[in-house]
């Protein structure tokens, strides 16, 4: 018989790390990021731009989807209803928009692909009990591994079909995911393949019940403000540095799902939420500016909300002046709060929108611009529309997947060698 022997007293980690001079001295770009905190640069893409300076000096935030600005993308693609995230999907995986013909193809296509196997529901998805689905979002797509007949193909078109595949079935992965890690009797409702990306992601969510002309429309500007956000962002980049190893579909797009899944890099939305909680139950009164600011004041100077001294929503890595999603999102967040009676709720978000760059220049003495994200105002849009916040995060990757998919072509096309960055020993 085996003796289980307890750990020794000696058997300690060293968690004293590599002090912050050795990176100085040795001018290391900590987090791949130079010290103006601009990104080092480590590839080309067509697939997206993403500017927020001009020369180091802070301008209105750029983002273009394949040379097309989102801010004039968005209205351009509303002929097409609730299809603009299938037109983006089109776009950001073949270089163009489509014309009607192929806008009808591609909206077949990721229609007639929803459906999971009835293995993979009761094995991945029911079989594995998680208390998150982003988890099971990674189980779920490694298990689509063991159906594709050839997954290791690097071939640029079939990597094209298995993107409309993947595309389809993140949001029934989501929605199903969400619905049994709440409730093991849930109904589990396919939605009709001839529904939106948008329309089928509520009606399955929502086990079946149909959402309002206005919830589907906002849902779909949602999904195309984040489908893509260029190669350097965390979750992008772990996919093109898999895919440089010549590994398959599934598991580069895992390790997109595991960044993502990081709360540095895809909860924004949910600490904003949280944040938003504690003012409103903390400020008395929500049009009294005074009151707003003093409470915002507090956040900064850590004596309230988690003490970390951030007020989140507020700035971003690249946007300096403006995050161009944001500004998007806003003017749908004003008509969706005034269908669901929440405009007070909204006004405020639009008061601490103006006054937190105002107590940040005041307290900090900074001239440094701190403006809006997108987060700061989907998470709002989310919960108008009875999303809960276990599928945020999830949401935000059923839309990038699509991003990540195209620059997974890319990087097969384009890369050829595999991505193997320098470590300095200085042990």
């Amino acid at each position: 018989m085996q003796l289980m022997l307890k750990r020794p007293d000696t058997v300690r980690l060293n968690t004293a790390g590599i002090p912050n001079e050795k990176f100085v001295e040795l001018d290391v770009k900590r987090g791949l990021r130079n010290a103006d905190g601009s990104g080092v640069l480590a590839g080309l893409t067509q697939v997206c731009g993403v500017i927020g300076s001009r020369a180091g000096v802070a301008c209105d935030g750029e983002l273009t989807y394949r040379g097309i600005s989102i801010e004039k993308l968005a209205p351009q693609l509303g002929m097409h209803q609730h299809n603009k995230f299938e037109a983006v999907c089109f776009l950001l995986l073949i270089g163009r928009l489509p014309n009607p013909e192929e806008l009808a193809w591609i909206c077949q296509e990721i229609g007639k692909r929803r459906q999971l196997s009835d293995a993979l529901v009761a094995h991945a998805i029911k079989g594995l009990p998680s208390t998150s689905v982003m988890n099971k979002l990674e189980i779920a797509i490694a298990a689509l591994y063991g159906e594709d007949s050839d997954p290791d193909t690097l071939d640029p078109d079939a990597n094209f079909e298995r993107s409309l595949d993947l595309i389809a079935k993140f949001a029934t992965i989501t929605a199903f995911s969400y619905l049994i890690q709440t409730n093991p009797n849930a109904k589990l409702v396919n939605a009709p393949a001839t529904m939106s990306q948008a329309e089928a992601f509520l009606y399955m969510l929502r086990e079946g019940q149909a959402a309002t002309e206005l919830e589907i429309e906002i849902l779909d500007l949602c999904l195309l403000l984040h489908a893509e956000h260029g190669g350097g962002n965390n979750s992008t980049f772990a996919t093109r540095v898999t895919t440089s190893s010549g590994t398959d579909i599934y598991s580069s797009i895992v390790a997109g799902i595991a960044s993502l899944k990081g709360p540095l890099h895809g909860a924004a939305n949910k600490m904003v939420m949280e944040m938003m909680d504690e003012i409103k139950s903390q400020v008395k009164n929500w049009s009294d500016r005074a009151e707003i600011k003093a409470y915002l004041a507090a956040i900064f100077n850590k004596t309230a909300g988690d003490k970390s001294g951030k007020i989140y929503g507020l700035g971003h890595a690249v946007y300096t002046k403006s995050d161009p999603r944001a500004t998007v999102l806003n003017k749908q967040a004003d008509q969706l709060a005034q269908e669901k009676g929440r405009m007070d709720e909204y006004q405020l978000y639009l008061a601490i929108a103006e006054l937190g760059p105002e107590v940040f220049k005041e307290l900090k003495g900074s001239d440094k611009i701190i403006a809006p994200n997108v987060d700061f105002f989907s998470g709002f849009v989310y919960d108008c529309l009875g999303i809960p916040e276990a599928v945020y995060t999830p949401m935000f990757a059923m839309a990038r997947i699509s991003g990540w998919c195209a620059h997974r072509i890319e990087e097969i096309t384009s890369g050829r060698r595999i991505i193997r960055p320098s470590y300095k020993f200085v042990g």
